[in-house]
């Protein structure tokens, strides 16, 4: 059902247009927060230490303590270079700028964000303690095809145990929502009807990248709800990818095959397993 495919792959293409504060953006403001935390410490330091010597001048200094090193700590960041390039998947350039941010909720199947918040609401409730998301597309901003859409990507730093988790919870999610049911208008022959739209997912693929990794279809098939006749039906595919802590969604245009986005999930996996935890 083209319509169908079209109103998917246009709200998986809008997923990262809303523009959070750039990463450089971020840092400065924790920058000035910290500089005046710092300033704000040393002044209330100063007064409290000449009080303490005022009031006991024959104390003896105490003698400071050894520095000890400091230890690496885990990466928090995903830097935009690991995320998939352009020509990893045909792109002519990212037309949308990436997002970053800090607890970002994880974007899954168009239809599984609608399905998840009724059937499976404890997988919205990860907050990933960091995201970077890209949309892919082809064409330049002066001059682009009618359906530039090529692949969302969203790559989402966990806590160990919930990385460890994703995608047995994933699993349950999908198990949970296959049969979920939305029922609206749509245009049909020039007609407003009323239409019923089933929806269930199933799993293609597994184990073909990063520590683990599965394949995902889901199907819709939509009715006539007055008369049950069948109206059309259509199949997208994304993947789901565990690399140490991080986790990466790929949703690409309806009509990649299933060889395909293996082929860009290896890849992408490759790529972040340098700021992984621990890495590749």
């Amino acid at each position: 059902m083209p319509e169908l495919r079209d109103l998917i792959e246009s709200v998986a293409g809008d997923l990262t247009v809303v523009r959070w504060p750039s990463a450089d953006e971020l840092r400065r403001r924790v920058r000035r927060r910290r500089q005046r935390t710092i300033a704000a410490v040393a002044l209330v330091t100063a007064v409290t230490a000449g009080a303490a010597g005022l009031a006991r001048p024959d104390r003896k200094p105490s003698p400071q303590p050894a520095i000890s090193p400091t230890v690496g700590a885990a990466p928090v960041q995903i830097p935009r270079s690991v995320l998939l390039r352009p020509e990893d998947v045909g792109a002519d350039r990212a037309t949308q700028a990436s997002v970053a941010d800090a607890f970002q909720p994880i974007r899954f199947d168009v239809m599984l964000d609608i399905c998840l918040p009724q059937r499976a609401p404890e997988l919205l409730a990860l907050r990933p303690r960091y995201s970077q998301s890209q949309s892919l597309q082809l064409g330049t901003e002066d001059h682009q095809p009618a359906r530039p859409f090529l692949l969302n990507q969203g790559v989402y730093r966990l806590s160990a145990p919930q990385a460890g988790a994703f995608l047995r919870d994933l699993r349950v999610a999908m198990a949970a929502c296959t049969g979920f049911t939305g029922t609206g208008p749509i245009e049909q022959s020039g007609a407003k009807i009323v239409a019923s739209s089933r929806h269930s997912w199933s799993i293609v693929a597994s184990g073909f990248a990063g520590d683990e990794s599965i394949l995902v279809r889901g199907d819709t098939v939509t009715h006539n709800a007055k008369t049950g006749e069948m109206i059309g039906k259509s199949s997208r595919l994304s993947a789901y990818l565990r690399i140490g802590d991080l986790v990466t969604v790929l949703t690409p245009r309806a009509g990649t095959s299933a060889d395909d986005l293996r082929r860009i999930a290896t890849t992408a996996a490759q790529r972040l397993c340098a700021t992984a935890d621990p890495p590749c």
